[in-house]
């Protein structure tokens, strides 16, 4: 399921890390809605893999140096959910938030609508995408994270290795990701700062081939690394 929220904003701009932000107001419409709903995608002590990523859409912004100019002082955030419990959750956690202030990095938000758009169908084994937010592939070596673009001979591979960790909390058999393949049509590499990093990432226009479920499950929940941070999440073309 993907939900679409609309923000309008007090100010004309967004920090340039906006994701912390979005994973804040996330963070406070679970807490609010009921702790143990934020309990059971939160721990401050592990990482919890999520069903889940977004992307904002901004309309005509201007990047400066530690934010991004919005005239219209409005934002698009487009959530996408892979499975139905965590869905409803979200969507009554956010429905909550309507009409109210999110006061955050110099700025408020106010959440006006939240549009839900059903279920895509993929019935094909091959599909062409384009990101709505950028790729990552991470790999894990010695307590440090190396990440890495399209055109880097371990990308593929790493990406599987990624793919098939998200895949922990599904049912999805972890073999299927053996014939997962992704070919780059027009790629771009870009540098994201996130908190104190700034990680290589691949965004553009991809063709991906893999069991339909399994690209069924790639498009709900999103690819990669991050995920639930802002990363990973694309369209069908």
């Amino acid at each position: 399921m993907r939900l679409k929220l609309n923000f309008d904003l007090e100010n004309e701009f967004l920090p340039i890390q906006y994701r912390k932000s979005v994973m804040s107001f996330i963070k406070l419409s679970l807490s609010e809605y009921n702790e143990q709903y934020y309990k059971k995608y939160y721990n401050n002590k592990d990482t919890i893999i999520k069903p889940y990523t977004f992307a904002i859409f901004l309309k005509n912004p201007k990047f400066e140096e530690n934010k991004i100019m919005v005239d219209d002082r409005r934002m698009e955030l487009n959530i996408s959910i892979a499975d139905y419990e965590t869905s409803i959750i979200l969507y009554n956690a956010f429905n909550h938030q309507k009409n109210k202030k999110f006061s955050l990095d110099k700025n408020s938000w106010i959440l006006k609508t939240i549009n839900m758009s059903l279920d895509k169908n993929i019935d094909t084994e091959e599909i062409t995408i384009k990101f709505m937010s950028p790729l990552v592939v991470r790999s894990h070596i010695e307590k440090k994270d190396y990440y890495y673009s399209y055109d880097d001979d371990q990308f593929k591979d790493l990406l599987k290795i990624n793919i098939k960790q998200q895949l922990k909390i599904t049912n999805i058999p972890l073999a299927l990701v053996d014939g997962f393949n992704i070919k780059a049509i027009k790629p771009k590499k870009v540098i994201v700062k996130f908190y104190e990093k700034k990680i290589e990432t691949s965004t553009g226009i991809f063709r991906i081939s893999a069991d339909k479920q399994l690209l069924k499950y790639l498009y709900d929940a999103g690819m990669g690394s991050k995920r639930s941070s802002g990363f990973g999440m694309f369209q069908i073309l």
